[in-house]
Formats: C-alpha cells, sequence, structure tokens
C-alpha cells in the first residue's frame, strides 16, 4: 500500500498510531520512552499544535526535562522526527514538526516481516500446492475457490514454475496490494518471460567464441 495512503489513514484515525507504534517500536530500533514521546507528539499534533514544547511534556510523561530534550535529540538525529521552520499567511515564522519518517520506517518494518512470512513458510506441507496456498490465503486473508485452487495447480504442473518464482510473484502482489490470483498469475508470466528471454541472449558458444579470440589476440 502507498505510503501517503498509510498516512492519511494515519491522519484520519483509521490506522491506530499509538497501538501501531507500541507493538513494532522494538523492530524500527525505538525505546520505549522514544515511543512514548512520540506518541503523545502525534496526539499533540493531532490537536493542531505544531511547536514542540518540553514543558508541556514532562506532565504528560514520567521523566525529567533533561531526559525530554535528550530523548528529542536523539529522534532528530535518528530521523524519527523532523522540525522544520514554516511561514504562516501573515509571514511570521513558526516551528512545524513531523512524524512521517517514523510511519515510514513502521511501513518498511511491515513489509519486512511479510517477505519473511512468505519466503520463511514455517508450516509442514505434505505438497507444493498446499505450501502455496497457505502462503497465499494468509496473505490474501481469504479462503481460495476451487478454480483459483486450479489455476497454482498449472503454475506447478504445466508452466514448471519454481517455489522461489511464485513466492516472489505473491510478494509483489501484497506490495501492490492487489489480492488477487489473476494477478499473481500475470507477475509469473512476466517473468517466466524474462527469464526465458536471458536465457536465449546468453549462447554459451559465442562466449567460449568471444574468448577464444581474446586469447589469440594476446598471443599476437
Amino acid at each position: 500500500m502507498d505510503y501517503a495512503v498509510i498516512r492519511k489513514m494515519v491522519e484520519e484515525e483509521l490506522i491506530d498510531f499509538d497501538k501501531l507504534l507500541l507493538q513494532n517500536y522494538k523492530k524500527i530500533g525505538l525505546t520505549e520512552i522514544e515511543a512514548f514521546l512520540l506518541i503523545e507528539l502525534q496526539r499533540q499534533r493531532k490537536n493542531g499544535e505544531t511547536v514542540i514544547s518540553p514543558s508541556k511534556l514532562v506532565k504528560k510523561l514520567t521523566v525529567s526535562e533533561d531526559k525530554i530534550f535528550s530523548t528529542l535529540d536523539g529522534l532528530i538525529t535518528k530521523k524519527y522526527l523532523t522540525i522544520r521552520i514554516v511561514k504562516q499567511e501573515n509571514e511570521k515564522e513558526t516551528e512545524d514538526f513531523s512524524l512521517d519518517n517514523t510511519i515510514i520506517k513502521l511501513i518498511d518494518a511491515y513489509k519486512s516481516a511479510i517477505k519473511k512470512d512468505i519466503q520463511q513458510s514455517d508450516g509442514v506441507f505434505e505438497t507444493l500446492e498446499e505450501e502455496i496456498v497457505d502462503i497465499i490465503e494468509k496473505q490474501f486473508q481469504k479462503q481460495l475457490k476451487p478454480l483459483e485452487v486450479e489455476l497454482i495447480q498449472k503454475w506447478i504442473n504445466e508452466d514448471n514454475y519454481p517455489l522461489e518464482l511464485i513466492k516472489t510473484a505473491i510478494l509483489d502482489a501484497v506490495k501492490a496490494n492487489k489480492s488477487t490470483l489473476s494477478y499473481v498469475d500475470g507477475v509469473l508470466l512476466k517473468r517466466a518471460k524474462n527469464i526465458e528471454k536471458s536465457k536465449k541472449q546468453y549462447n554459451p558458444e559465442k562466449s567460449e567464441a568471444l574468448k577464444a579470440f581474446y586469447e589469440s589476440w594476446e598471443q599476437k
């Protein structure tokens, strides 16, 4: 899903920023105090406050003002928090902060987790078909229909697509937010054509001939 869409959903509270951060702050390299500070900043921004006030933050968090300053400095250094100066309509300058980088890091963490789930499925399966069906049903969050299972059987038995290629195509579909087997099938077809094209372009005989040419040239 596109970053701008996620950001909009966070702003409109369709995605719970607090819950999202608390569940994943360690994965993106944050400490507990950094996570709680970012949550408080997000709440302030939601209320239209764009200027960071350490004295206000102290009242919300049970830490000293010095700790607030050092934590803010660390968040800026690690690029979880950005601060800029903007001009208002009356031409006066004011401070504005953004947590966009934190949202990006959270999205990247989820993408990495999804990639790991697809590439390293930990279930026990009797057939390749069972493994692929399990991966797709988990990632697409739906039960596959008989015709969709038949398409997977075709990938395996007729098209002879290797498992890693199928997993890569599923990952592409998840990244594109396209939860359909027809999309995965299109990706597989395109990748298979590119692989075949690459094989045709590489001619071992020509490579050996070129090698022999250079060897003879060096002997002259």
